[in-house]
């Protein structure tokens, strides 16, 4: 009997030090993480479990070796770095995949306010509402914020401005935790409910605000040459 009583209270022992051991926020937003290796080091980012579809066209495009050697193709200074495109290879080299069988788009996933555009967040470029009035995604374009601290002043002048120049903006005001993070942390608040963000970094944010700050040219082209290695699961 002791034996046994023993063996019972070693099990629950063992099952207690593992749920304590468990990341909430990682259970709270999902267990799949990926790690970008460029060519300046690393950024993990945690993918989302309530934006299905995108997650697991990033997790395919990675294992079909879209992400495989090419760049950091456009940079918005204090706002986003973009990449994603198969044929914007390092070094001008030629596409290693089919570019044209990566032109399909994703239905939109907008999981607004839950999520919104704070520094670290990871989303998927998209066309323009003019061609594309259901805000579907890229199939490949992907984009992390790096953004700019705001006031509040500032946050309520831009919530405003959207306001009055976009015909569908429909957003509610900010809420007070959104107010806190872009006064604290930063982000792009003028991109909210416009795309779907499907992920956050968890590590390398370090490496997101040095490529934002490449120099660009007109067309945000970086200047300076930033190579995705590659993108595993990790």
């Amino acid at each position: 009997m002791k034996q046994k009583t023993s063996f019972a209270l070693s099990a629950f022992v063992a099952a207690l030090l593992m749920f304590s051991c468990s990341d909430p926020k990682r259970d709270a937003i999902g267990k799949t993480e990926v790690v970008i290796e460029t060519s300046r080091g690393d950024i993990t980012l945690r993918l989302y479990d309530d934006t299905p579809l995108h997650r697991d066209n990033f997790i395919k495009m990675i294992n079909e070796g879209v992400y495989e050697d090419i760049i950091w193709n456009r940079i918005v200074p204090e706002g986003t770095i973009q990449s994603g495109e198969p044929t914007q290879k390092a070094g001008g080299a030629a596409p290693t995949v089919d570019a044209d069988k990566y032109r399909h788009t994703i239905p939109a996933e907008i999981r607004y306010p839950k999520y919104y555009h704070k520094a670290g967040a990871l989303a998927m470029a998209r066309q323009p509402d003019s061609v594309n009035v259901k805000r579907e995604s890229s199939g490949t374009h992907f984009y992390i914020v790096s953004g700019k601290k705001f006031n509040r002043g500032s946050l309520a002048e831009l919530w405003q401005s959207r306001r009055d120049t976009e015909p569908a903006f429909k957003l509610p005001a900010l809420n007070e935790q959104q107010k806190q993070t872009y006064t604290t942390k930063g982000g792009c608040p003028h991109l909210d409910g416009d795309y779907t963000i499907f992920g956050e970094v968890v590590d390398g944010m370090k490496v997101v605000e040095y490529i934002n700050k490449i120099p660009v040219d007109a067309s945000e082209h970086p200047l300076k040459e930033v190579t995705i290695k590659r993108i595993r699961v990790k």
